[in-house]
């Protein structure tokens, strides 16, 4: 169980689950709100894995992975 803060609320989990991402293996934690995924750049170290906004790209180790810029937040496609 993990504590998650929002601008100046915060949240607890209901559980967790791990899946395989285009990045790698990924936690996932779940709460009960209307909140997309979220990739930490604590997350993005630990993967190995870098953004490049010039291509949109997230640039790993195997390759590059197109993302698209929408609403201010970035989606894998």
């Amino acid at each position: 169980m993990v504590t998650i803060q929002f601008g100046i609320g915060s949240i607890a989990s209901i559980g967790s689950i791990t899946i395989r991402t285009p990045v790698g293996q990924i936690q996932f934690h779940i709460v009960d709100a209307n909140t997309p995924f979220l990739l930490s750049f604590e997350d993005m170290d630990k993967l190995g894995v870098y953004f490049n906004n010039l291509k949109n790209k997230l640039v790993t180790s195997s390759g590059n992975i197109l993302v698209v810029q929408r609403f201010g937040h970035l989606f894998l496609l």
